[in-house]
């Protein structure tokens, strides 16, 4: 926290930091312990199994979802999942996953996200003839990550729905190169790195942002509802008013 802001920082920073990760760790652990609609699995259900609210490209242009929201709805989604890890642990803050930096480009899945239990894996229900279990992954080489370059071939993009469609490409291929429950949108919220990818996609939305203007998004979405958060776009459009702000990274965006 700074001046009541949430700072959300590298995954990387913080696991060299001295207890950086002690407050994820514990609210992480008490989630997944959770049975009720406060818990891990209740959460990271509206993604996927068993609520499919979530927004992705392939389903924009259908009468269900006509509107690209996919950057908006991560973000409440987001939001939402950190204020639950609150509840848990007053000092929380989600951290991203940069896989962009130096070592995720040598190793891949940083280490915390193998060594710690609560990071490792997460509980994931029974569905249809399948019992639950602990998500798995199956993470590609390295070598095949974003990388810095891709991601600021971004930033030059002036409107908000090539922006939107392209950073969703690169969301798509991470999600792909982890593996495993990962790879599929009925799994991939009950795995912890899930929420850390996300907060990488949303903050190069913020880094697009101060680039292109908070309001650089069309006008007829402003008031289009994220369900079930009781949030519009319009609502999630500025950070600083969410009450977070993200530190710097191994990401260089040229202004």
């Amino acid at each position: 926290m700074a001046n009541g802001t949430t700072i959300r920082s590298s995954i990387e920073s913080l696991e060299i930091a001295p207890g950086g990760l002690d407050a994820l760790n514990d609210a992480y652990t008490k989630m997944q312990g959770i049975s009720d609609n406060r818990g891990w699995i209740a959460w990271a259900g509206v993604h996927g199994f068993p609520r499919f609210q979530c927004w992705h490209h392939g389903l924009v242009g259908s009468d269900q979802m006509p509107y690209d929201l996919f950057l908006p709805w991560h973000r409440a989604y987001l939001l939402y999942w950190e204020h639950t890890a609150r509840d848990q642990n007053n000092g929380v803050a989600l951290p991203y996953w940069d896989w962009t930096s130096d070592g995720s480009q040598a190793n891949g899945i940083p280490n915390s996200f193998q060594t710690i239990p609560a990071f490792a894996s997460g509980p994931m229900p029974a569905m249809q003839q399948f019992p639950a279990r602990p998500t798995q992954r199956q993470p590609d080489d390295p070598a095949n990550l974003p990388t810095a370059d891709d991601v600021n071939s971004l930033m030059g993009l002036g409107q908000f729905a090539d922006f939107s469609n392209q950073v969703e490409n690169i969301h798509d291929g991470v999600h792909g190169w982890v593996g495993g429950d990962m790879g599929v949108i009925v799994t991939s919220a009950f795995d912890p790195i899930f929420w850390s990818h996300h907060c990488m996609i949303d903050r190069l939305w913020y880094l697009w942002q101060l680039q292109n203007g908070v309001n650089n998004i069309p006008p007829d979405y402003l008031d289009k509802a994220l369900a079930p958060f009781g949030m519009t776009v319009r609502d999630v459009l500025d950070i600083t008013r969410l009450g977070y702000d993200y530190a710097d990274s191994a990401v260089t965006v040229n202004a």
